[in-house]
């Protein structure tokens, strides 16, 4: 559904008429906001004021303990016409705006894991009126500040560690018919995202 305004704790966000083809001259915008009601409540004791913008213009007050939650954006499905096509992923909750872009994706490729600097994400997409493909579906979680999110274990594979917050290394392995393809060991950097994309096993 377009112009939507989402909450946590997760979710799921497609493309118009996915799994069919999106139409010409679309024009859908999603904010997500994390609400984890162990970190959000009604009054000040301890936490932070933070102001946010909802899709409607709406302004709002929520109270946020540290570390506050951030959205972690994971795409299954992504096939975009290349250029013309595109899915801007931005932080915070006033869609459009230039200084909080974080990617502008566009084409075949499943793009990486995506999380956020802030309690909120926006998601625009926007297509010509030309050609129509797929479209894209990502599912959405918030995790806490200061963490990068699960990658997963490779299929056929093994992985060392399950920490996931800045300065944590994970390490992969394969099974004996397999080789890795990829790095061996990825690292959560400040940034909230991996060194790398999780590594997969391929038959030898």
């Amino acid at each position: 559904m377009c112009d939507t305004f989402l909450r946590g704790p997760r979710g799921v966000i497609t493309s118009p008429n996915y799994p069919v083809q999106y139409d010409n001259n679309a024009y859908c915008q999603w904010v997500i906001t994390a609400l984890n009601p162990a970190k959000v409540g009604q009054d000040g004791a301890g936490g932070t004021l933070v102001l946010f913008r909802d899709i409607w213009c709406f302004w709002g007050l929520m109270i946020i303990w540290g570390p506050w939650q951030v959205i972690k954006l994971t795409f299954e499905e992504f096939e975009l016409e290349r250029g013309y096509d595109t899915l801007t992923v931005g932080d915070g909750g006033q869609v459009g705006d230039q200084k909080s872009v974080l990617y502008v994706l566009t084409g075949t490729t499943v793009p990486d894991l995506i999380v956020s600097t802030q309690h909120q994400m926006w998601l625009l997409f926007q297509t010509d009126s030309v050609s129509n493909l797929l479209g894209f579906k990502a599912s959405y979680e918030e995790i806490e500040q200061g963490s990068c999110g699960d990658p997963g274990v490779p299929a056929f594979g093994r992985r060392e560690g399950s920490s996931f917050g800045h300065g944590d290394t994970l390490r992969f392995h394969c099974q004996p018919a397999f080789e890795l393809k990829g790095q061996p060991s990825i690292t959560c950097q400040k940034s909230s995202q991996w060194s790398a994309q999780k590594p997969v096993c391929v038959c030898k």
